[in-house]
This record gives structure tokens, sequence and C-alpha cells, in this order.
């Protein structure tokens, strides 16, 4: 539900200057046009042999809708129809089949056009199919079921009218974006229809060159753009500080993440991040830098492992922005694996919905086709407690495909028939707790697709040195120095281990070291691991309790 007074004002406005809109300077009677020029010239079983040519005439008069100075959406699918005709043909008619969902059907055009740009794009960066050149097309075929989707246009409408639209446009959330979209859309037309003077006014202006609009959608169409572009829209509504047209950002594609992204944009910028910085963050040394960075860059694929308080999830970001080179978040994805994480929540699957089912694409098949649009540019993918998943449940075909010899090649998925692959550029780096004994058998599959690199306690290194310095506390250091016994101890421990030590990231993070922090420390994390580490050997717990909390009894 929308506030309908709010609209009944802006309409007001709207239907002012309704007249010259349309057939004035503006002359946007062009949108009815285009849809009779393309209901003229789409044939229906579209099998004729000149697929291209029905194609390039269809969509002849759609204007600035699929045409504008940095997007060329008609261009770009009319030159793919002339390459490959058969392939392009097939979309549409897929794309046109109202027997299935609108939105599978929408991503599965999107992907296709993902991968045919890969093969037939003869290096251009972009095919401009985003979701608003799709539901362009859809409305063009259909002009009495759908609108023009567009990011921007339908978050401002939403705004502007005080919308309820369950939770509004967020940006990357494709679907539910479309769904609210629809239903904001049909209870605008429902409203439009209802202003006998608006329909009134429009069928005076329609020509028989023009599509005669039955249910009015184009003409709400109009009403959307009228309402999120114009500063006038919003004054006349009293929205003072929220309708000036800078508010619209023209990026169209924040909802989509597509390279429907106009390059006048500036890029974001980011903090530069080089291995100077990771060596002062993370305390390694250089030498175990360079092969970490090393085996990565040779494998694809690396698991950090290590003991509790090594820092692995604090240096698997760091190690991905050293090799970008800037901490640059977008290039990097986070997931935790649990036993319940599955193949529908990591690629795809058919997720409930308010009436019956549809297909959602998960965290890493966006990523892969996100790397894959930029394979000039690193790509890091960060998998915390990744032997806690069942492996072959999570990632299923693609255990194959995030192989080194493997990047690169397609395979048909099962759920849309679409070619998959993992791209080159994208890197995975797992963690894994070497200390949590349910986990002590690894999948094989695990170890032969990724190399392993023990993180150990870095208390020796330069980094965690001067840190320690800094601080400058006289019980740190004792207790730092009974620690680095006590991992010598667990070292020597038969049923331990170094995959046991206590790590130094307990003791990292402070600008100033209190003995109730240190105290914390001792009794809140180190001696209940103890506790469970020698659970069967109480003569040697408490003579590590009393070793590590006599530091505070003096």
């Amino acid at each position: 539900m929308f506030d309908h007074s709010r609209l009944a004002e802006i309409l007001a406005a709207y239907k002012q200057n309704f007249v010259s809109r349309l057939t004035g300077k503006e002359d946007e009677i062009f949108k009815w046009k285009a849809v009779k020029c393309f209901q003229d010239h789409w044939n229906v079983n579209v099998n004729g042999e000149d697929f291209s040519g029905m194609l390039e005439r269809s969509l002849s008069e759609t204007s600035v809708l699929l045409r504008s100075a940095n997007k060329f959406p008609e261009k770009w699918i009319v030159k793919l129809a002339k390459q490959a005709p058969e392939e392009v043909r097939g979309m549409f008619i897929a794309l046109f089949d109202e027997n299935k969902d609108v939105f599978e059907r929408i991503e599965a055009f999107k992907h296709r056009s993902d991968f045919l740009l890969k093969k037939d794009g003869k290096g251009e960066s972009s095919h401009y199919q985003t979701e608003n050149a799709i539901t362009t097309y859809l409305w063009l075929r259909y002009p009495d079921k759908y609108y023009i989707y567009q990011f921007t246009v339908a978050h401002e409408v939403a705004k502007r009218l005080k919308a309820d639209t369950d939770g509004g446009f967020k940006q990357g959330a494709y679907t539910e974006n479309l769904r609210n979209f629809l239903k904001l859309y049909d209870e605008l037309n429902a409203a439009v229809k209802e202003d006998t003077e608006l329909v009134r006014l429009l069928e005076s202006q329609l020509t028989d060159a023009c599509y005669p609009d039955p249910q009015l959608k184009t003409l709400t169409v109009d009403v959307g753009y009228y309402i999120g572009k114009r500063k006038d829209a919003a004054a006349q509504a009293g929205a003072q500080g929220e309708g000036d047209d800078n508010d619209v950002d023209d990026n169209e594609t924040a909802d989509q993440r597509t390279s429907d992204k106009s390059p006048s944009v500036t890029p974001p910028s980011y903090d530069v991040y080089t291995k100077k910085d990771f060596l002062n963050e993370v305390y390694m040394t250089e030498e175990r830098f360079n092969t970490l960075a090393a085996v990565l860059q040779n494998k694809k694929n690396i698991i950090l492992q290590g003991a509790p308080g090594v820092g692995k999830t604090f240096a698997a970001w760091r190690l991905a922005w050293s090799m970008i080179g800037k901490k640059d978040k977008n290039r990097v994805a986070f997931v935790q694996f649990h036993q319940n994480y599955s193949y529908e929540d990591f690629m795809m699957g058919y997720k409930p919905v308010e009436d019956g089912f549809e297909l959602r694409y998960g965290v890493f098949y966006r990523f892969c086709q996100e790397a894959a649009k930029r394979p000039d540019e690193d790509f890091f993918f960060i998998i915390d407690e990744i032997n806690r998943g069942n492996m072959s449940k999570i990632f299923g075909e693609l255990l194959m495909l995030i192989e080194k010899d493997y990047r690169g090649e397609e395979i048909t998925l099962a759920y849309t028939g679409l070619p998959f692959s993992v791209p080159e550029n994208l890197y995975i780096i797992g963690m894994m707790n070497t200390a949590d004994r349910s986990l002590a058998m690894i999948d094989y599959a695990l170890r032969r697709r990724f190399s392993f690199f023990d993180l150990e306690p870095g208390f020796e290194s330069d980094g965690f040195l001067k840190y320690k310095s800094a601080l400058n506390n006289d019980t740190l250091n004792e207790l730092i120095s009974k620690v680095e016994d006590l991992n010598r101890e667990i070292t020597r421990d038969k049923s331990l281990g170094k995959g046991f030590c206590i790590g130094h990231s307990y003791f990292c993070g402070q600008t100033d070291c209190t003995e109730e922090w240190l105290r914390s420390i001792v009794d809140y994390d180190i001696i209940p691991m103890l506790r469970e580490y020698w659970f069967d050997e109480p003569s040697k717990l408490q003579l590590w309790e009393n070793n590590l909390q006599g530091l505070f009894q003096r």
C-alpha cells in the first residue's frame, strides 16, 4: 500500500502538462509507438529465416529505452542475433514463455547473455542485458501485463509515495526487488485506471501509430518515470529535500551488479594494501608470507589451518587484500560452513515464496559471475570453518571445477541447463581449526583440491614483539612467557600436538594493557580450553591453572 493522497497531488501536476509531455518537446508518446512497432513486426512463431532482421525491426522505435549515451542493449542483442541467430532466438522464445516463472526467465536471459558475451563478444566488455532491458522486452511483447523495471525509478516511486514494499528496494536483492516492483506498479496501475480525466487525456493523444494501451500499463510506466525522475513531481507532493533529481542514482544497476554501469560514474576508492601492511598487522615472517602467497597463486585453493587464536580469519582477509593491492571488499566474499549448509545455499536452489517456489542463486554462483565479468582482476572467496560442511553436499559438481586444471571449463547445470564455470581469477581461502577433535577426519576431496598452510602462534614475530614492546607491561611479558612454555608442553603431548597451541590473537588489539584484561584472558579463554585438553589429566591441568593464575596473586 502507498499514500494515495500523495499520488493524487502528483497526478494533478502530471495532467497539467500531459499533452506537452506526450507530443511536445519531451515526446513521450514514443513509448506507445514503440509497443505498436514491436507488435507489428514481431512474428509470434519466431521461426522465420531472418530472425535478426525481425528483431531489429521490432526494436527500431524503442529510442532511449534501449539506447542511450552509455548503454546499448538493443545494439548488442541485434548484433549478436546476426552472429548467432539460433542462440538469440532461443533466448527470446524462453523469455516469452508465459508457462514458466517470470523471475526465472529473466535470470536465464541474463546468464545466457553472460555466456554469449564470453563466447562471441569479441572483446566487448558488456552485454547490457540487465533487468531494465529484459523487462523492456517483456513489456513490448506483453504490454497488457508487464511494465519496464528500472531500479532507481522504482526506488524513488516507492519513497515518494511512502509505499510499503516489504522492506523496500535493496542493492543485490534481485528477485525481491522485481517482486516488490510488480506489486507496487499493479497498485499504481489500479489508481491510474480510476482517474477518468487522465484516461480521456491519453485517448485524445493516441494515434493509429500508437498502441491503444487498454490496460494502461504503458501509461503507468510513464507515470512512474514522471514520479521517479522529475523535480516538479516531488515538489507537488510536498517532498522537499527528497524530490531533487540528484537523489536519483543514475547508476541503474546498483540493484544488479552487472556491466550496465555508466562509465561516467566514479568508481569507489580503496586504501592501498601491500605486503608491508600485511606484515605489520599479521604476525608472520616475510619468508612465510612469500610462501603463503606463492602457494595460493599456484594452487588457487588454500586452507589456513591452526590452533585457536592464531588469527586465521584476520589473516585470510588481509591475504586477499595484499594480493589485490587494496582493501576492496567488493572483490572478497565471506561465508561460514556448518552442518546444514547446502548446495542450495552455496550455488542455487528452489526456495519457497508466497505462491510456490522460485530459483534463487547462491553466494558462490553470484560471486563467480561477478569475477567472470572482470577477468583482469583477482577475486577471493573466503570460507570459515570449511571442514564443518559436507563438501560433496555443498559443492556438488563444483568439486571438479574448482581444481586449478579445470578452471574456465564449462559444465551444464542441472537446475538451469545453462553452462557454468569457475573463473581462473577466483581464489578460494578456507579456514580450519585444528583443535576441534570432532573434525579430525578431513574429506579426501578437500585434501586433494586444497593446499594446507599452518598458521602458528606468532609470539616471536617482529610484528608481535613491536606490539608487546609498545604496551610496555611486565605482567603481559611474564604471561606471554608462560604461554610459550605452555605451548611447548602442548606440542610434546602425544594426544595433542602443535595444532592445539594457544595463539597470539588473544593478546592483540589493545592500546592499553590492564591486569583486568589479562586476567579475563586467562580465566575465560585459556583455562577453559585447557580443561577440555586435559580433562583426563587433572594434575597437569591444576599445575597450569596455578602457573597462569599465580601471576595475579602476588
